[in-house]
């Protein structure tokens, strides 16, 4: 469903400062009747208010929503010269310009943009990218580097960096930003992909290997945009698939309640459209609505049931709600299409163990670690109980594999860890994983682990705040 453009200018021509780029002609038949009467309204609107910014922007934006980029851009430049101290307008610009590979106009285009918004940071984000890619190294490093003096918690700037740190032969550096963009956001994958290949390139092998898992399980998976601008363009896509990605987007951000608006938008569109109904159990869930999320598994399976997403997220939605039959026989669905879903054989493992079934929930453990080698919580899972049955050798080595990267779970992993070297008499490494633990706790304000972690070091005869 391509939109057809054909321009009634050569790309060659200029324009004074008086006189404005002609709109591009339309031709529509090819699109959905919404989108097409979406694609026209604006059309018309500009053609109607020829010099008003906003109706050649918006309709740059209904564009650029559909990927008609040549067709956006001619809207946008229009719109910037009605409007030259318009953020927006010449911000659109130079994103149309970068989707299209030009980068030296976007460049241009978007640091002007950033004399009327200079701490706008999808467009520093955009223009260090841009340099990157025309090989602008040292500006582009440049740029990475000020943007992480001012956004240290940006995980997209530290990978940017990374790629740059790579291109220039610097792998150590690279690794160390490549792995400070996972410890930001864990669920990276083009993060870890970078980093698998920085350690082949050393000859790494095992961590590289260790990487590559990671990958794999984070693959299709990155920082969320927190780009508001392009969010509105996002919204004005009235295709399902866009408005899935959008409630993606929107989830990953923590903003649920826009995230469900977005899959339902999607399901208004297109009711037959199984990963919105799937993507709306978790969602739903999260958000305490429970009947509306048992809505859209039963209408997920009915559509789809084979589809091993909708078992797996009734199998959470159930164990959140203490469902725990329903919960067990949802997860055991999921592995019967797909026995290598390893969170679904960490979450049946959980309450084969709560009900007492220890030695089957250490057979679903182990399946867990088997397929995703660097699933932590799995580990965590299978090390607790192998100390608890005082097998203390093969559980502080799946606990070892808890500890890294670093985020929010990394101090109660910690503190586990040396709970159980001072289970197994090894005084010493309890001490030091249990310091280790509670300083980490302490700096992310973990202030009940750090009650605990002081009790326990009490008891071994230790000061906590000897540092």
């Amino acid at each position: 469903m391509w939109l057809t453009i054909l321009f009634l200018c050569s790309p060659h021509v200029t324009f004074s400062a008086e006189s404005l780029p002609p709109l591009p002609k339309l031709y529509l038949q090819q699109f959905l009747p919404a989108v097409r009467k979406q694609v026209q309204e604006a059309y018309d609107a500009a053609v109607a208010h020829p010099r008003n910014a906003t109706a050649n922007g918006k309709l740059g934006m209904v564009l650029q929503a559909y990927s008609q980029l040549e067709g956006a851009e001619i809207a946008y430049r229009r719109a910037h010269q009605l409007a030259p101290s318009h953020f927006g307008w010449i911000y659109y610009l130079g994103r149309s310009q970068a989707d299209q590979g030009n980068c030296d106009g976007a460049v241009k285009s978007l640091r002007k943009a950033l004399t009327l918004s200079p701490g706008y940071l999808p467009a520093r984000l955009k223009v260090a990218e841009c340099l990157r890619s025309s090989a602008q190294w040292e500006e582009s490093e440049a740029l990475y580097k000020a943007i992480l003096r001012d956004h240290p918690d940006s995980a997209e700037a530290y990978y940017g960096l990374g790629k740059v740190q790579t291109a220039r032969h610097e792998v150590r550096a690279a690794i160390d930003s490549y792995r400070a963009a996972c410890n930001l956001f864990p669920e990276f994958g083009a993060a870890y992909y970078a980093l698998a290949l920085a350690y082949r390139t050393i000859e790494e092998e095992e961590k590289a290997r260790e990487e590559f898992q990671n990958y794999e399980r984070n693959k299709d998976t990155g920082p969320p945009a927190r780009d508001p601008l392009v969010e509105e363009v996002h919204a004005l896509n009235r295709s399902a698939t866009i408005q899935i990605r959008l409630g993606n987007d929107l989830d990953r951000a923590g903003k649920l309640q826009e995230a469900a608006e977005a899959h339902e938008r999607a399901l208004k569109i297109d009711p037959a459209m199984v990963q919105a109904h799937v993507n709306l159990i978790s969602i739903y869930g999260r958000l305490n609505e429970l009947e509306k999320a048992e809505q859209h598994y039963h209408k997920a399976v009915q559509l789809a049931p084979e589809e091993e997403g909708a078992h797996y997220d009734y199998g959470v939605l159930m164990t959140g709600a203490g469902r725990y039959e329903e919960a067990e026989m949802a997860f055991r669905k999921a592995l019967e299409i797909n026995p290598s879903h390893a969170e679904a054989h960490n979450n049946l493992g959980v309450l084969l163990e709560q009900r007492g079934g220890l030695a089957d929930a250490e057979l679903e453990f182990q399946k867990a670690v088997e397929q995703e080698p660097g699933y932590r919580l799995a580990h965590f899972h299978l090390g607790r109980l192998l100390v608890n049955r005082r097998d203390f050798a093969a559980g502080i080595q799946h606990l070892l594999k808890t500890i890294a990267p670093e985020d929010e779970s990394t101090p109660g992993y910690l503190y586990a860890l040396g709970a159980a070297y001072a289970r197994a008499g090894d005084r010493e490494n309890a001490i030091q994983y249990l310091r280790e633990g509670r300083a980490k706790a302490q700096s992310r304000g973990q202030h009940q682990l750090v009650a605990r972690i002081d009790s326990d070091l009490k008891i071994l005869g230790s000061q906590a705040n000897s540092h």
